[in-house]
């Protein structure tokens, strides 16, 4: 059902009596009684609603009669289920504790909020019904600190006479709190003596007042203390080792960024109710009031909330909205008296939750995975939040599409983005998803790099609570909108402020595309100043394809050789930065242009110094391309990445790329001086002496003698078979996706694959690479020949007298092929068997 018909369903069975007929709840909702009822029962099966009775049937919510439940005291206290959640079931456990609870201590700095949750403790208390809640008494110790006497006369009372003008007797704050609670702020500031004379009370429930010698009196006290202080460096340490439970409440400025809106949002709704006057705060005051740090917490704030909300009341009282900061503003959060002090869309956002991480975990597709997000975004989550009302919201788009704008200037390409992006984070909140966000920026490193990249870029401003997470779901909300085929990494390095990053702007704008990072550097700056940045810069990327840098500064010479050390792959550096050299540079990026065109164009085109190594690649390398296209070929170079010298350079190329760069190295001498080997899947026109293999003949005769000498001093002589297999099942995938009907090409190669190797050692055989290749194609399709179910032949010779090195063929083919027929449930023919028979005596 729709997000808004639920939340109509759920108010309906809130406002209303307590039990509502079908009927009374479709005339309320304005939908049939049969829709209704078919929306309450999916209710039901979630456990959101009960049903009772038959004729009439009743709904009620599932939580109708927890309304008032002594769990819900503790959700005024905001955090209750974030930062403070320990913190209140420690009060839980501790106030519950029979018979009169355990004494308590809540320590934090001033204004955290340690008297307000004092007074909820003493609330969840009656709303359990338990002993000793006939009253709540409230006493600061530092109100007479420098008065011990007093203290202690306050506190155990004391007899007539006891001291000078102790003309009555006077029972103490112990006595008078007899079944109830008493509470002792500030109680670091009672002297010695007296926490000496409270934790023998504690000890036995009995104390004597100030002049009685005699007799000590008894009362039954719950007991909960506060203090700004150390609890271990001002309390006696016998005082405090009676106190069983001691929990910390965190200052304002170390609450989470989403509890720090809520309670601002919380002080400002506050006053709206107390001044019957809606409030518009601009998000520039709110945000401000987000980031204070203030010696006073959220006493302080609430003090300075006041303040302005009164000094726009005396300015303009007799208007109907009031509103606090710059009326020339255009971003604003509107409040209203009526306007719960509480969310309490709690319950949905946990069910929301729960399907997003579903969804996300569920998803391998990065591409898809964008697409089931903001479907998931359109379905769901679009009538549920309220961003032009959130400061939450202004905070992401403001932060990302500024930065857009000084990197890109593409505002459009983010702004759906940003609105998803902006619901999503508000269902996360306070949920931990590092171990899932792992696995998919990872994934986004491997697939889409620069979008990764352009996503961190932009998220650089955000609060570094949620810059993480919105920096990798970013990241997915845009795939497929930057292109990831731009061979090089791309930078400009300027003195000033904005100076390379207004160059990068107006760059990647003209190239309509993100190509270009930036360095702004100060005036000031040395040429190490930059190196270190740049080196920053570089960590953070595959560098194994080259670096192109752009640059206003110092010397080239020692740019390039501080650099170089840690570039993987070629660095080509000019010094001039200016607009039209960017373009023609991006331009040629975008083109597909090879790193030696590049550098070579810039060198003849560009009146400036330019420097890099003038040849292919400097380090020892084999280049890998195939005609099929670049899938391909990453895929032999995941597959050479395990077996080969890891010092030597694997570089794939697309398949045009490869034949221009045989052709410069036919006609310049040494220009592949450092590449050792060419892998491809086609025949090529090579007149250079690099050794280069088709790796489609892999299944020839004597392809791994073959392999062994191309791969010479580049494997390891035991690892040739292993790679040769590796080939050999690659390719099979390749050529069966084309040739299966509905199986799925990479389970059914396993499943043969073990075949294969079953039937060789059955029978005692060492079958070729070519044989084996032949045998994995034809048992793969004759699994789906024999499902499909085509016709069958008659075996023109008796079967079961055939054998192989002197073993019966057809009991151990049968044995050997019986767990594909058990998977499939299938009977492979004999028909099919003869022909294994043949392949393997052929």
């Amino acid at each position: 059902m729709k997000t808004k018909t639920y939340q109509a369903l759920l108010a309906a069975l809130k406002n209303g009596k307590d039990k509502l007929t079908t009927n009374e709840v479709a005339k309320t909702i304005g939908l049939s009684r049969s829709v209704t009822s078919l929306y309450l029962n999916e209710l039901l099966a979630n456990g959101e609603v009960l049903k009772k009775g038959t004729k009439p049937i009743y709904w009620q919510l599932a939580n109708a009669s927890e309304k008032d439940s002594p769990e819900d005291v503790f959700q005024k206290f905001v955090g209750s289920n974030g930062s403070v959640k320990e913190a209140i079931d420690k009060c839980k456990a501790a106030v519950l504790y029979p018979p009169l609870g355990l004494p308590l201590l809540i320590q934090g700095d001033s204004g955290v909020g340690k008297s307000y949750l004092a007074e909820l403790i003493f609330e969840y208390l009656k709303a359990n019904k338990a002993n000793g809640t006939e009253k709540f008494l409230v006493f600061n110790c530092a109100d007479y600190a420098n008065n011990p006497e007093l203290i202690s006369s306050i506190l155990f009372g004391h007899t007539k006479g006891a001291f000078t003008g102790a003309e009555t007797k006077k029972r103490g704050l112990l006595a008078q709190a007899n079944q109830g609670v008493l509470f002792l702020d500030e109680v670091h500031r009672l002297s010695n003596e007296n926490q000496e004379k409270l934790f023998q009370f504690m000890d036995t429930g009995r104390f004597r007042p100030i002049g009685e010698e005699e007799k000590t009196v008894s009362s039954n006290v719950r007991l909960l203390f506060a203090t700004t202080e150390t609890p271990e460096k001002v309390l006696l340490p016998t005082f405090y080792r009676r106190i069983s439970v001691a929990i910390h409440l965190p200052s304002f400025h170390q609450r989470p960024f989403f509890e720090r809106i809520e309670l601002v949002k919380y002080l400002f709704l506050n006053e709206a109710k107390r001044l019957k006057k809606d409030l518009k705060i601009s998000q520039n005051v709110f945000s401000k009031m987000i980031e204070e740090r203030l010696s006073g917490n959220v006493g302080s704030l609430m003090n300075e909330v006041r303040m302005l909300c009164a000094d726009t009341l005396r300015k303009n009282g007799e208007k109907e909205v009031i509103k606090i900061g710059d009326s020339h503003e255009k971003e604003w959060i509107f409040l209203t008296p009526s306007d719960p002090l509480l969310d309490e869309k709690k319950q949905v956002i946990q069910s929301l939750q729960n399907d997003f991480f579903k969804l996300v975990n569920q998803e391998r597709n990065l591409s898809q995975l964008k697409q089931k997000i903001y479907q998931f975004n359109q379905d769901f989550l679009t009538e549920f939040f309220s961003p032009e009302n959130d400061s939450l919201f202004y905070h992401v788009k403001n932060h990302i599409q500024t930065r857009n704008k000084n990197t890109i200037d593409n505002q459009l390409l983010t702004e759906d983005a940003v609105h998803c992006l902006y619901n999503i984070i508000k269902i996360k909140e306070t949920n931990d998803l590092s171990f899932l966000l792992d696995k998919i920026k990872q994934q986004l490193k491997k697939e889409y790099p620069r979008t990764l990249a352009l996503a961190s870029n932009l998220t650089t401003d955000l609060n570094f609570e949620i810059k993480s997470f919105a920096k990798i779901m970013l990241a997915i909300l845009l795939v497929d909108t930057v292109s990831e085929d731009i061979r090089y990494h791309a930078l400009l390095v300027a003195h000033g402020n904005t100076t390379a990053s207004s160059i990068q702007a107006v760059a990647n704008r003209l190239c309509g595309d993100y190509v270009f990072d930036a360095i702004n550097m100060p005036l000031t700056s040395s040429i190490r100043d930059i190196i270190s940045q740049v080196k920053i810069w570089l960590s953070e990327r595959d560098t194994s394809q080259g670096v192109i840098m752009l640059v206003d500064m110092g010397s080239l010479t020692q740019l390039y050789k501080s650099l170089k050390p840690q570039i993987l792959g070629e660095l080509l550096v000019i010094n001039n930065l200016t607009t039209s050299y960017a373009l023609d540079i991006g331009q040629k990026l975008l083109s597909g242009k090879l790193f030696y065109d590049i550098a070579k164009s810039a060198e003849n085109n560009f009146k400036t110094e330019v420097q890099y190594f003038e040849g292919f690649e400097v380090e020892k390398n084999i280049i890998i391309s195939s005609i099929s296209g670049s899938d391909v070929a990453k895929k032999i170079q995941s597959i050479c990445q395990k077996y080969v010298d890891p010092d030597v350079k694997l570089i794939v190329l697309k398949f045009n790329e490869l034949l221009n760069t045989l052709d410069l190295a036919h006609n310049q001498q040494d220009y592949l001086k450092s590449t050792v080997l060419i892998l491809s899947t086609s025949y090529l026109d090579n007149k250079t002496k690099i050794p280069a293999i088709n790796l489609l003949d892999v299944v020839d005769e004597g392809a791994e003698k073959q392999l062994e000498n191309s791969f010479n001093n580049l494997v390891h002589p035991n690892d040739i078979s292993n790679m040769l297999n590796e080939f050999i099942q690659f390719f099979s995938k390749e050529g069966l996706s084309e040739k299966l009907v509905f199986l799925n090409p990479d389970v059914i190669i396993r499943q043969v694959e073990d075949v294969v190797e079953k039937l060789e050692r059955r029978f005692n055989l060492k079958l070729s690479a070519k044989m084996r290749f032949n045998l994995l194609m034809h048992a793969a399709l004759l699994i789906e020949r024999t499902i499909l179910g085509v016709e069958d032949y008659s075996v023109p010779e008796n079967i079961d007298e055939l054998k192989i090195n002197d073993r019966l063929f057809y009991q151990n083919a049968k044995n050997v092929f019986y767990t594909l027929e058990q998977f499939y449930k299938i009977q492979i023919s004999d028909w099919e068997l003869y022909v294994i028979y043949e392949l393997l005596t052929s």
